[in-house]
């Protein structure tokens, strides 16, 4: 059961390891230059949040109970940090050409986001096998993201590991 409950963080250390841009149309030139930028001011973004929960993730140690209640206590202050970059990252200027996959990689964080809010409710509720299934339903988004990340060049948006 405790190499199960390693799986919890999982969902709280990708949460935020997800935003992009994708590629389209236009000028190879220009299209290359948007996206640059763009990764430029995502990923800071993106890295504050992952600092934050890899701090909060160090801390995950112990008996099932116990790594439930710290989980219980450490989720929201990880969500409200995930939240935060969502917004954030939806306020950035994002060229025409790159607007869909953008888009797709905003709706997979903001996801991500919202299981880490759940993740605390279940946790509270020493839940393992909700915090179990909540972890084992962001793989999917959190592969999207990451193939999307590797492709543009983030070195923290969309990462996965």
């Amino acid at each position: 059961m405790s190499n199960k409950l390693r799986l919890a963080p999982i969902a709280i250390v990708v949460a935020i390891a997800a935003a992009g841009c994708g590629s389209s149309n236009n000028s190879t030139a220009n299209n290359s230059a948007a996206k640059a930028k763009l990764v430029a001011e995502a990923d800071p973004i993106c890295k504050h949040v992952a600092v934050k929960r890899e701090a909060a993730n160090a801390s995950l140690h112990g008996t099932s109970k116990s790594t439930l209640e710290k989980l219980a206590q450490l989720a929201p202050k990880v969500s409200v940090t995930e939240h935060q970059a969502v917004e954030q990252l939806r306020a950035l200027k994002t060229p025409a050409s790159l607007s869909q996959e953008w888009q797709q990689m905003l709706s997979g964080i903001e996801q991500l986001a919202n299981d880490t809010t759940k993740l605390a409710v279940v946790a509270k509720a020493n839940d393992l096998k909700k915090v179990e299934a909540l972890t084992a339903s962001g793989r999917k988004v959190r592969e999207k993201l990451t193939v999307i990340a590797t492709r543009d060049g983030f070195a923290y948006c969309g990462r996965t590991s």
